[in-house]
């Protein structure tokens, strides 16, 4: 199994970084990162466990459905994640909310701790290119796809928007689950429209995601 991941984790990060030039903050990276499988149906965390806190949870393959839980286990689903989405778990520690994660499909992620990913940084500045000019960029586009999607007024724009963003997903997510994307007032109360934070976001939004970062930048 260690070398499926391993599989998976060079597929993702050779193509961003330099295996030479690299080396240690690709060796820092593996390191601080925890591998997970989930079958169908299976959650990444136990119920009512706050152990999402602080983490980037990327999605390396498959399909899933992020959704934070209140204090009377009411759901709101809030992130659909497929091969390359990620999401930058917000601190709960200071409220009664839960976020996890249930696997639509057989699903390997990636997860994180921001905290450590930050000491990374220090050491390796090309670490925190990849966090703005990656993950960042995908998590905050996976954040405005969904806020867009849910203030529209109908269904029909919503179906019809969805179909866009996600057009190989609406046929391979439940019935009930793509209900709660479609129809969102049914589900979610307009406080639990969580965002990432601002202060990350203004900037990077007029920016396209690279292929690779420069070598301008790395210097």
């Amino acid at each position: 199994m260690e070398l499926g991941y391993t599989k998976y984790f060079l597929k993702v990060f050779l193509s961003l970084l330099d295996r030479k030039k690299d080396r240690a903050a690709i060796r820092f990276l593996y390191r601080h990162t925890t591998f997970r499988n989930i079958d169908q149906g299976e959650t990444l965390f136990e119920p009512n466990n706050q152990a999402a806190n602080g983490k980037i949870i990327y999605v390396a393959e498959g399909l899933v459905n992020g959704y934070v839980t209140d204090e009377n286990q009411e759901q709101a689903n809030i992130w659909l994640g497929s091969a390359g989405s990620t999401y930058i778990c917000d601190d709960f520690s200071y409220t009664s909310h839960t976020f996890n994660v249930l696997a639509i499909e057989r699903s390997t992620l990636f997860i994180i701790d921001h905290c450590e990913f930050e000491e990374g940084c220090a050491w390796y500045p090309v670490l925190d290119s990849l966090f703005h000019f990656y993950f960042l960029y995908h998590a905050i586009t996976d954040v405005n796809n969904r806020n867009i999607l849910f203030r529209l007024q109908n269904i029909e724009n919503r179906t019809c928007l969805f179909r866009r963003i996600y057009p190989d997903l609406y046929n391979r997510i439940p019935p009930d689950l793509l209900i709660s994307y479609l129809d969102p007032d049914s589900t979610l109360r307009s406080e639990q429209n969580l965002q990432l934070d601002s202060l990350y976001g203004e900037s990077l939004l007029n920016n396209q995601s690279p292929q690779r970062f420069t070598e301008s930048y790395l210097d």
